[in-house]
């Protein structure tokens, strides 16, 4: 990877929801709401490439294609912002919260599992070939333990976010 690109990843432990006996809305799992609301195309291109480009690597490998969820979205769009306006790198914002908290915050309903920020790439193409490059961005691309995704961009600065509903 050439000077000038960052990436870095954060993968969730998975909390094992079989041992509940009664459905909590509380930990976002009750009716998901957003289910079937599309990208928003015209508005968010490249995000909405980059979770084309991650359907199409988990129907390479036979897994199931990720929802886009608007608040995932806007959760990873907001720490996206954030990292430029504030001039960072990093998973943990600078008032402490994580991709969890912040997709808490964004109002999602789910349980959000996991998160993946890099820096400097032009191009959905581009970002996308530097997460699949790497064990624990692929991961969560990857992940069998999620179902939805959210994507922000701001100044070459990408957030995906990932959940499960």
């Amino acid at each position: 990877m050439g000077a000038g690109y960052k990436i870095t990843a954060l993968v969730a432990l998975t909390v094992s929801l079989f041992a509940c006996h009664a459905v909590d809305d509380t930990l976002g799992l009750g009716p998901d709401s957003d289910e079937g609301v599309p990208c928003p195309d015209a508005e968010t291109p490249e995000g909405c490439g980059v979770i084309t480009l991650v359907n199409q690597e988990r129907a390479a490998r036979g897994l199931p294609a990720l929802r886009f969820d608007p608040a995932l979205a806007r959760a990873a769009q907001a720490h996206a912002a954030d990292m430029v306006e504030n001039d960072y790198f990093d998973h943990v914002s600078l008032d402490g919260s994580d991709f969890s908290d912040r997709a808490d915050a964004a109002g999602y309903q789910g349980f959000a599992t996991g998160e993946n920020i890099a820096q400097g790439q032009a191009s959905a193409a581009e970002v996308m070939e530097a997460w699949m490059s790497s064990d624990g961005h692929r991961r969560n691309i990857l992940s069998p333990q999620s179902n939805e995704i959210g994507v922000g961009l701001e100044q070459r600065t990408w957030v995906q976010v990932f959940g499960q509903h």
